[in-house]
């Protein structure tokens, strides 16, 4: 196998491991120095020859540097493990048509009241001190909005419900352990709440 396929397989198995698309060059080759010393044996600096093949992906726009402290982000392309279980296509053609239409309707009012969450909360990570971001092609943030309660746990599309975050912490505001998702999400419904009422009474 070619090192930058090589290279990318690895990336997609510490993404999918970890349960996030963003990464930090310090801990990627950490966790997989060895699987690349063992494929690659021949090579006597193999840190030096991922360094280069985390390049030759950044330019070829399979993944994104975020900033200067070495964190990377797989491209939303490239679908992690549990991404792709969650966007597993249902089979609508024996549904009534009432039903096709009305999941269009939900869908269309999801994104009418992201596009809200974004005006209201702005393009950058709620969460405190976190720069994690990047610049699509049209030069705007890419930024992901978040359900603080569920609509499974009856939250609701509202904007006293929504966060704007970075890839990075949108998933860990899903994936992380129980306490930590707790403490998150009293975070997020404060940060929101106030920064609703700043823009109230501006």
């Amino acid at each position: 196998m070619k090192w930058t396929d090589l290279v990318f397989n690895e990336v997609r198995n510490h993404c999918n491991a970890h349960g996030s698309r963003t990464f930090t060059l310090e801990d990627f080759i950490k966790d997989k120095l060895p699987v690349f010393t063992a494929a690659k044996p021949e090579n006597n600096n193999p840190e030096a020859k991922v360094r280069q093949q985390l390049q030759f992906l950044r330019d070829q726009g399979k993944i994104s540097f975020l900033d200067n402290s070495g964190n990377y982000t797989l491209r939303e392309i490239y679908l992690l493990d549990d991404e792709l279980e969650e966007t597993k296509t249902i089979d609508l053609s024996k549904e009534e048509p009432e039903k096709r239409e009305y999941l269009l309707e939900t869908y269309v009012r999801r994104v009418k009241w992201a596009k809200m969450a974004v005006d209201r909360l702005g393009d950058r990570c709620l969460c405190q001190g976190c720069e994690n971001t990047f610049y699509r092609p049209d030069n705007s943030r890419y930024i992901e909005v978040h359900h603080i309660i569920p609509l499974f746990e009856g939250g609701e599309d509202a904007i006293w419900n929504l966060a704007v975050l970075c890839a990075h912490h949108h998933k860990k505001a899903h994936y992380s352990d129980t306490k930590s998702k707790q403490e998150m999400q009293a975070y997020l419904q404060a940060e929101v709440d106030r920064r609703i009422k700043l823009k109230m009474f501006a």
